[in-house]
C-alpha cells in the first residue's frame, strides 16, 4: 500500500500510534490487525508517528534504527500469541518527516492471536477487546480437521474435568486487574477467550490444551502425554537399568518432576584444562540449563494426536537421549534444528508461556547448541525418523 494511502483514515486494516511508547496499544492493534475479523486476507497496517488527526509527529532521524528494533523485539515477545508475521519499514512523508509502518499478515486463525492471553479485534477504526461472537467467527473460520490438535474441543470431555479452584482464582485474579470489571467475562467465557475451550452443541467443552495444562487426571483423556526416564548403567540400551521413572500430571507436573530427576542425576568432573592450582575445579557433565530446555521441548512440541507414546530421557553413562513422537513442525522441519521455530501445539505453548515455564520463543535449541560449547560437551546430533531424536553427549 501506498504511503499516501495509510494517511487518508484509520479503517479496519489501518491503526495509526502517535508514538512508538504506546507499548500496550502497539501489541493490541497488532493482534488484530493479525486476527482479521473481516476475513478480508489483506495485510493490516499500523503507522507509527501519526496523530488522531492524521498529522505527521515525526521520529527522530537518528532514532529509527533503534524503534524498528524495539518494535521487532516487542512483537515477538511471549506477550503476543501465537506470534504475527509483521514487516516493518519507515516511509517519509515529504517535508513532514519519518513515521515507521508494521504490515501485519492475516493470521490462519484459529488460534486465535492474544496478548497476555487476550484476543483484540478492529471494528471500523476502533480496537476492542473480542466477544463471545467475535471469537466463534474466528474459530470456525477454518475447518476443524485443519485446526491445530490442541484447540479442538474433547466431544465427551466438561469442565469439571479441570482444576476449577485454579482456574477460579486466575479468573478473579485477572478480573480484579481489569480495568472494565462490570463487563469482564464470566468462567466459561474467559476460558473461551483464553481458548481453552468452547461451546459445542450448548455444552462448553475442553480442548486438549485445556486438559494439559489444568485437566485433573490428563492421562485419562491423552494416556500417552507422559514422560518415562530411565537410567542405564552403560553406554547401550542392553546394559542394566540402574533406575526408571514415569511423570504424570499436568505439563506443569510433568516439567516440575523431569527436571527434579534431572537434576537429582546430574554430576560434576574435575575441570582438567581449568585445574591449575591447589584448589580442584568440578564442572557439570552436562549443562543444566540446557537439559531443561531439552526437557521442556518434550511437552511443549510433542505430537499428542494419534499416538500413545510417552516422551522419553534415556540417560546413558556417555550420552542423554531426548526423543518426542513426531518429526519438527512447519517450518522448524527445514533447515537445522532450532534454525526456524514453528508451533505443533500452540495453546499449550502460550499457556506455558502464561505459568512462566516458557520465557522465550524460538531461541530454545539455539541456547542449548550455546551452552553446551560453553560447557565443553560436543555438538548437539539430531535425528528424525518419526520421532525427533536430541542427542547430548557428555563432556569428555
Amino acid at each position: 500500500m501506498q504511503p499516501v494511502q495509510l494517511r487518508l483514515s484509520e479503517t479496519d486494516r489501518i491503526e495509526w500510534k502517535r508514538s512508538a511508547q504506546d507499548s500496550e496499544g502497539i501489541l493490541r492493534a497488532a493482534c488484530a490487525l493479525a486476527n482479521d475479523l473481516g476475513a478480508s486476507g489483506r495485510p493490516g497496517y499500523l503507522v507509527i508517528g501519526l496523530e488522531k488527526d492524521g498529522k505527521v509527529r515525526p521520529l527522530e532521524p537518528d532514532r529509527l534504527d533503534q524503534v524498528q528494533q524495539d518494535l521487532a523485539n516487542r512483537l515477538r515477545s511471549v506477550k503476543i500469541q501465537p506470534t504475527p508475521s509483521c514487516d516493518i519499514a519507515v516511509h517519509r512523508f515529504d517535508r513532514e518527516g519519518f513515521v515507521v509502518v508494521v504490515a501485519v499478515a492475516p493470521y490462519p486463525v484459529p488460534p486465535v492471536v492474544t496478548v497476555d492471553g487476550v484476543a483484540w479485534v478492529r471494528q471500523g477504526s476502533s480496537t476492542r477487546r473480542a466477544s463471545a461472537a467475535d471469537l466463534q467467527r474466528l474459530n470456525e473460520r477454518r475447518p476443524e480437521h485443519t485446526q491445530p490438535f490442541d484447540i479442538r474441543p474433547f466431544a465427551s470431555a466438561s469442565v469439571e474435568d479441570l482444576d476449577l479452584d485454579l482456574l477460579r482464582a486466575k479468573h478473579a485474579a485477572e478480573r480484579i486487574g481489569d480495568s472494565d470489571t462490570e463487563t469482564f467475562p464470566a468462567l466459561e467465557a474467559w476460558l473461551t477467550q483464553h481458548q481453552l475451550g468452547r461451546v459445542v452443541s450448548g455444552v462448553w467443552r475442553p480442548n486438549p490444551a485445556a486438559l494439559l495444562l489444568y485437566g485433573v487426571s490428563p492421562q485419562s483423556w491423552l494416556p500417552g502425554a507422559t514422560i518415562e526416564l530411565v537410567r542405564y548403567a552403560g553406554s547401550d540400551i542392553d546394559s542394566d537399568v540402574v533406575a526408571r521413572k514415569t511423570i504424570t500430571g499436568t505439563l506443569a507436573d510433568q516439567l516440575e518432576g523431569i527436571w527434579a530427576q534431572i537434576n537429582a542425576n546430574l554430576a560434576s568432573v574435575p575441570d582438567q584444562a581449568g585445574n591449575t592450582g591447589m584448589v580442584e575445579r568440578f564442572v557439570p557433565e552436562y549443562p543444566l540449563e540446557a537439559l531443561k530446555e531439552l526437557a521442556r521441548n518434550l511437552v511443549q512440541h510433542r505430537l499428542y494426536e494419534s499416538t500413545h507414546a510417552p516422551g522419553r530421557v534415556e540417560w546413558y553413562a556417555d550420552r542423554i537421549e531426548f526423543s518426542n513422537p513426531g518429526g519438527p513442525f512447519g517450518r522448524a522441519s527445514e533447515g537445522e534444528l532450532g534454525e526456524h521455530s514453528d508451533y505443533r501445539n500452540p495453546i499449550v505453548t502460550a499457556g506455558l508461556v502464561d505459568m512462566g515455564y516458557v520465557q522465550q520463543l524460538g531461541r530454545g535449541v539455539r541456547r542449548v547448541r550455546l551452552l553446551l560449547e560453553r560447557n565443553g560437551n560436543p555438538p548437539l546430533k539430531v535425528e528424525k525418523d518419526g520421532f525427533t531424536r536430541v542427542v547430548v553427549r557428555r563432556r569428555p
